[in-house]
C-alpha cells in the first residue's frame, strides 16, 4: 500500500512540472506569434534574436562549428552557452538560427522543476505548482527568458534554485544523492555564470552558518561545505571533479574517520588555499561595479579619468519602488502577499533561510539596478504559493452553518463585482478606452467572480476537494493576470532588422576577419556575427577608457576621426602582444606629447603624421539608429580628462511634434520652435537658428539647406525620412554639426581624401577609411 501511495504521489509531481513546464513555454511562444507577422525581424527564414548580448555567444558558437577564429578577435569561442550551443546544433537537426531563438524557451521553463520540489520536501507539492506558474512569468523573467532572448539569463535562475533544493533535501533527508549532486551543481553553475561566484559564495556561507546553529553535529553537512569550497578554487574542473569523487567515496566508506576535528582541518586549508588564489575578487569586483558605481578604468591609469559608462547603462541604474514590486512578483499586491507569505513559510520552516541570499540579490535592484530583480523570483513566487496554501487550509476549517450564511456570501460578491466593474468603467473612460478592452475587463471578471461563487458553493456542500480546485483556479486567475497582460504587452523588436543584417552580410564579402569596424558599443557584438570582423568595443567591453576611442571618432572633425581610427586600431592590436594600462598614454608617449588637450587637438591638422604601420582596414558603420543615443555617445569624448567631468557643453537633442499654440510648434523635448523656424525657446530664453536643413531622403541625400543667422550657434534638422522612429526635429550646436557623424551620414559631407563611401541604406552608411 505505501508504495503504491509513494507512486501515485510522484505521479502528481510529474503532472505538476509537466503542466506549469509547457504553461511557460506557451506564454513565451506569444512573442513567437506576434513577431512573425513582421518580415523584417526574419532572417535566414527564421526570426532574429531580441539579445544584443546573444550575438557574443553566437559568434562564438559560429566559431566553434566553424572550428577556428581569429587570434584577439574576443570571440565568445568555447564559452558555456556557446558550447551548449554547438553540441546542441551537432545532435539536432534543427538549424542555428532555430536553436538561438528557442533555447531560452525552453530553459528557462525548468524553474518550475526546482520549484515543485523544494516544494514537495515540505510535503506539499501544488504550493510549488502555485510558485511556479507565477515564477515562471513573472516580468523580470520573462524580459530576460522569452523567445529571442539568446543569453545565458535562460539557466542563471534555474541552477541557484536546483542548489538550494539540494541543500534543503540534505538538511532535511542526510540523503547521498544530495550530498554528491550539491557540490556538481555548484561547479555547474559557475561553469554556466562565472558572474555566480558571490552569490555561490554567499549561499555556501549561510549554509555554514546555519549548519552551526541548527546541525552543528551533522559531519555530513560541514563535508558538503567542504566539497562546495573545493568547486570555488581555480583549478581545471576534471581535478575539481576527481578531488571530489575522492572525497566523497572516501567519506561514505570510511566515515567513522572523518570526525569533526579533522573536518576542522581539511575546511581551515581549503578556505586559505581559496583566499591565496584570489577567490575573493571577484566578489570585490561586482560590488565596485554594481553598488560603489566605480569605473575600473579609472584605476587602471595614473593620469587620465573617464566616463563612468555605469551613468549610461539602465540596468544599473537604481529603480523605484513599484517597478521594483512588478519586476518581481508582476503586480504590487501579488508583491506584497508573497513578501508576507514567506516570512511565515521562515516561521515554520526554518530551512527556507538558506533562500535568503537570492531574495537579497534580488532586493539589491532597489540600489544596483533592475537587472537583479530575477534572483527575488522564485523565491517571492514560494511565499505566495506557501500563502495561498495557508488560506485554503484556513477556508477549510470555516462551517458555513446555513443557506443565509452563503447568501450573504454571495450579495457581498455581487457588490463587489459591481463596484470593481464601475471602477474599471470611469478609469477606462478617462483613459478613451477601447470598447473591447472594456469587454475584456467585464469577462476575466465574470469568469473570477463564477469560480469564487462555485468555491463558496462546495465549500457550504462540504465538497472541499471541488472548492480547492474551483478556489485555486480564482487565485491563479488573480495572480497571473498581471503577468499575462505583460506578455501581451511587451512586443520587444529584434536587435537589428533584416535590411541591416543583410547589409551586414555584404560587409563581410568585402571585410576580411582581421579589419575592424569601429562604431558605438551597442553594435559591437552584432557586426562582429553577421560580418565576421573584429571591433574595438562591444557589450562586454565598454568601459570608460574603451568607450574614449569610438566617442572621439564619431563627435570630432573627419580629419580628427580618420587619425583616431587608425591609431585606436593599431594600438588595440599592439596591446594584446604589448599590454598598455591605456592606450591613449601609450599614444602620447609614442608621439612625443605630454599634454592630452594638444595632443588631440594635433589630430585635426592636415600636417599630422601617422607614424605607427597600417596593417588592416577599417570601416566606419554608421546606423541611423545611433541618432536617438548620440548626445550620450558624444560624452565619452567631451570631458576633462583630469577630472572625468563634462567640460565641453554640447547640444544634440532628438523630438517629435506633440501639438502647435499660437504658430508655434510644441516638441517632445521642451522645446518651443517658431513656425519660421528662425529661432526656439527653452526654459523661457530664446535662441536663435543659423540654419533649418529640410531632409526628404538621408540615404539620397536630398536635403535642403535655409540659411538663418550665420552667427548662430544652433541648427534644426527636419527629418521626413521613416528610418528614424520618434525623430522629427534634431537640435544639435555647432560641434555637433561638425561632427563626423552628422556630415558624413546626414549631409554626405565626407572627405574623399580620408574615407570611401561602400555601403548606403536608409538603415546604415558604411565608409572605409583610406589612410
Amino acid at each position: 500500500m505505501q508504495k503504491i501511495n509513494r507512486i501515485f504521489k510522484n505521479y502528481n509531481l510529474i503532472v505538476f512540472i509537466l503542466i506549469a513546464f509547457i504553461f511557460s513555454i506557451a506564454c513565451r511562444f506569444y512573442w513567437i506569434f506576434w513577431a512573425s507577422e513582421f518580415n523584417e525581424y526574419f532572417f535566414n527564414n527564421e526570426l532574429m534574436i531580441i539579445s544584443n548580448d546573444g550575438y557574443a555567444f553566437a559568434e562564438g558558437a559560429r566559431d566553434m562549428i566553424a572550428g577556428f577564429h581569429q587570434p584577439n578577435d574576443l570571440s565568445y569561442y568555447g564559452s558555456s552557452l556557446s558550447t551548449l550551443t554547438y553540441w546542441l546544433y551537432k545532435i539536432t537537426p534543427f538549424s542555428f538560427e532555430s536553436i538561438i531563438l528557442y533555447m531560452s524557451v525552453f530553459l528557462s521553463s525548468l524553474l518550475v522543476i526546482p520549484l515543485v520540489l523544494i516544494a514537495n520536501e515540505y510535503k506539499n507539492p501544488l504550493m510549488g505548482f502555485i510558485a511556479a506558474l507565477l515564477a515562471s512569468i513573472a516580468n523580470s523573467y520573462y524580459n530576460r527568458t522569452m523567445a529571442g532572448y539568446y543569453d545565458t539569463d535562460m539557466l542563471v535562475i534555474v541552477l541557484p534554485m536546483f542548489i538550494l533544493f539540494f541543500m534543503i533535501k540534505l538538511i532535511l533527508k542526510k540523503d547521498l544523492l544530495s550530498f554528491i549532486l550539491l557540490p556538481f551543481c555548484v561547479m555547474i553553475y559557475l561553469w554556466w555564470y562565472p558572474s555566480s561566484y558571490t552569490l555561490n559564495v554567499a549561499l555556501i556561507g549561510l549554509f555554514l552558518i546555519y549548519t552551526l546553529i541548527f546541525h552543528r553535529k551533522e559531519t555530513i553537512l560541514y563535508m558538503s561545505i567542504i566539497l562546495m569550497l573545493i568547486t570555488l578554487s581555480n583549478i581545471a574542473w576534471f581535478y575539481q571533479s576527481a578531488i571530489i569523487v575522492i572525497l566523497f567515496s572516501l567519506f561514505v566508506l570510511k566515515n567513522y574517520y572523518f570526525n569533526l576535528k579533522l573536518l576542522l582541518i581539511l575546511g581551515f586549508f581549503t578556505l586559505i588555499f581559496l583566499i591565496l588564489s584570489g577567490g575573493v575578487d571577484p566578489i570585490l569586483y561586482q560590488l565596485k561595479f554594481y553598488i560603489f558605481r566605480t569605473d575600473s578604468s579609472a584605476n587602471l591609469t595614473q593620469g587620465f579619468v573617464y566616463f563612468n559608462v555605469n551613468k549610461t547603462i539602465q540596468e544599473v541604474e537604481s529603480i523605484d519602488l513599484s517597478v521594483f514590486m512588478q519586476r518581481i512578483s508582476s503586480n504590487e499586491i501579488i508583491f506584497l502577499l508573497s513578501f508576507i507569505g514567506f516570512i511565515l513559510f521562515i516561521k515554520q520552516h526554518k530551512s527556507v533561510i538558506l533562500a535568503l541570499p537570492m531574495l537579497l540579490l534580488g532586493f539589491l535592484a532597489l540600489k544596483g539596478g533592475l537587472r537583479f530583480t530575477i534572483y527575488a523570483v522564485p523565491i517571492m513566487a514560494l511565499g505566495f504559493g506557501f500563502l495561498c496554501i495557508k488560506f485554503l487550509e484556513y477556508l477549510e476549517k470555516i462551517k458555513i452553518q446555513n443557506i443565509k450564511d452563503i447568501r450573504f456570501f454571495r450579495f457581498l460578491l455581487i457588490i463587489i463585482f459591481l463596484f470593481i466593474v464601475l471602477f474599471i468603467f470611469f478609469y477606462l473612460i478617462q483613459k478613451n478606452f477601447d470598447s473591447y478592452d472594456f469587454l475584456g475587463y467585464f469577462a476575466f471578471l465574470l469568469i473570477l467572480f463564477f469560480f469564487i461563487f462555485m468555491a463558496l458553493k462546495f465549500l457550504y456542500k462540504k465538497n472541499l476537494k471541488l472548492m480547492r480546485v474551483f478556489l485555486i483556479i480564482a487565485i491563479l486567475m488573480i495572480s497571473l493576470s498581471s503577468a499575462l497582460r505583460h506578455i501581451y504587452n511587451y512586443k520587444a523588436p529584434t536587435v537589428f532588422t533584416q535590411n541591416e543584417a543583410i547589409l551586414l552580410t555584404k560587409l563581410k564579402e568585402l571585410a576580411s576577419r582581421e579589419d575592424y569596424v569601429v562604431t558605438w558599443w551597442d553594435y559591437g557584438y552584432p557586426i562582429r556575427y553577421y560580418s565576421d570582423v573584429k571591433t574595438l568595443v562591444d557589450g562586454g567591453k565598454h568601459l570608460g577608457k574603451d568607450n574614449f576611442f569610438p566617442s572621439f571618432v564619431l563627435s570630432k572633425d573627419q580629419r580628427s576621426a580618420a587619425n583616431m581610427a587608425r591609431l585606436s586600431v593599431e594600438y588595440t592590436e599592439k596591446s594584446f602582444y604589448k599590454p598598455y594600462n591605456d592606450l591613449l598614454d601609450a599614444m602620447m608617449r609614442d608621439y612625443n606629447q605630454s599634454n592630452v588637450d594638444l595632443f588631440l587637438n594635433s589630430l585635426s591638422k592636415e600636417n599630422f603624421k601617422i607614424n605607427t604601420p597600417k596593417t588592416r582596414d577599417i570601416y566606419l558603420y554608421l546606423p541611423s539608429r545611433m541618432v536617438s543615443i548620440f548626445s550620450t555617445v558624444a560624452s565619452f569624448s567631451f570631458i576633462d580628462l583630469e577630472t572625468g567631468e563634462l567640460n565641453k557643453p554640447f547640444t544634440f537633442s532628438t523630438s517629435y511634434i506633440l501639438g502647435e499654440n499660437n504658430g508655434e510648434i510644441i516638441l517632445s523635448n521642451g522645446i518651443i520652435l517658431s513656425n519660421d523656424f528662425r529661432n526656439f525657446k527653452l526654459n523661457g530664453d530664446v535662441f536663435a537658428i543659423n540654419s533649418f536643413i529640410e531632409f526628404d531622403s538621408v540615404e539620397k541625400n536630398e536635403y535642403k539647406i535655409i540659411n538663418v543667422d550665420p552667427s548662430a550657434n544652433f541648427y534644426i534638422f527636419y527629418i521626413k525620412d521613416s528610418s528614424m522612429p520618434f525623430t522629427q526635429f534634431i537640435l544639435m550646436d555647432k560641434n555637433m554639426y561638425q561632427s563626423a557623424f552628422v556630415q558624413m551620414f546626414f549631409l554626405g559631407n565626407y572627405d574623399k581624401n580620408l574615407f570611401d563611401l561602400v555601403l548606403n541604406t536608409k538603415e546604415a552608411k558604411v565608409f572605409k577609411l583610406k589612410i
